[in-house]
């Protein structure tokens, strides 16, 4: 007598699916103190950038893997929301009162040194660390030089000290270009026209980019305006209107017709040149012919 053999059946398992585990275990409290420890560290770095100091030997690898933990974590999809308003706005801040700390004869002089050492430095130094976190709307270097122009450049009086002082300093020329080279992700606003505004004060000739329509309709009419308005007469059954018709065209027009007119001349006679040239030919081939048969 054969046997029967019953098929195991499969176990019911009550534990989190595979794709839940990770989101498990970040959401309890031992990972989250994990998490916060690590984003200290980074913050304290920045700090320490900020004011002057420097990264250690290796630190900037343990920084960057400090950073890839976070992103694989909750904490991944706001780092640069945490990077921007927490850590990035303190320290714009710092400078921002090294700026104001001086008499207003200064602030302007300090304000190149401030962006010498944030521009050459600093904005270096957090690119590095913050290098794991890519593919973003807006990188880390355009984060900070947005910060820098709303939190620093746009917070002190430049239009005051752009129109008395007698020369601006080579490092604040550089400064409010490569800000105006900036754009924010929902396109120019408030902030960008200011700092246009500032542009315009230093560079001239200035090609603006966000140009006020209704200035550009009040120039346009005062040129109209100011061109003269050539009438001609129409044909018949054509009531009088008048156009701007500039008076090159005209001499353009006449130019043209006359070199079609040289080209007509030109190719109407050229079967007549033709024709004398053959003759002239065939005289001299009769001259030669009647010397030798005579001699």
């Amino acid at each position: 007598m054969m046997g029967s053999f019953r098929r195991a059946r499969p176990r019911i398992m009550s534990s989190p699916a595979l794709a839940d585990l990770a989101r498990f275990h970040a959401s309890s409290p031992a990972a989250q103190i994990s998490n916060s420890s690590v984003w200290s560290s980074v913050h304290s770095a920045v700090a320490k950038i900020f004011q002057g100091g420097a990264l250690q030997v290796n630190e900037l690898y343990t920084l960057n893997e400090s950073i890839r933990f976070l992103l694989r974590t909750e904490m991944g999809s706001f780092i640069c929301e945490y990077f921007q308003n927490q850590v990035l706005s303190q320290g714009l801040y710092l400078l921002l009162d090294q700026v104001l700390c001086q008499s207003e004869e200064k602030q302007l002089t300090v304000l190149g040194e401030v962006w010498d050492q944030f521009f050459t430095e600093t904005l270096p130094t957090l690119q590095a660390i913050f290098y794991p976190v890519q593919g973003l709307q807006l990188s880390i270097r355009h984060i900070c030089l947005l910060s820098f122009r709303d939190l620093i450049v746009l917070k002190l009086p430049l239009e005051d000290f752009l129109s008395t002082t007698a020369s601006v300093p080579s490092s604040v020329t550089q400064m409010l270009l490569v800000l105006q080279g900036v754009h924010d992700s929902t396109g120019p606003g408030p902030q960008y026209r200011q700092l246009e505004r500032l542009v315009k004060m230093i560079v001239s000739p200035y090609l603006s980019n966000t140009d006020d329509r209704s200035q550009q309709t009040s120039d346009s009419h005062q040129l109209r305006k100011d061109q003269p308005e050539i009438s001609v007469t129409p044909p018949r059954g054509i009531g009088p209107t008048k156009y701007l018709a500039p008076l090159v065209e005209h001499e353009s027009g006449a130019y043209l017709n006359k070199c079609a007119g040289a080209r007509r001349h030109t190719v109407a006679n050229a079967g007549s040149d033709v024709y004398r040239l053959s003759m002239k030919l065939q005289a001299g081939t009769s001259k030669v012919s009647s010397r030798g048969f005579s001699n």
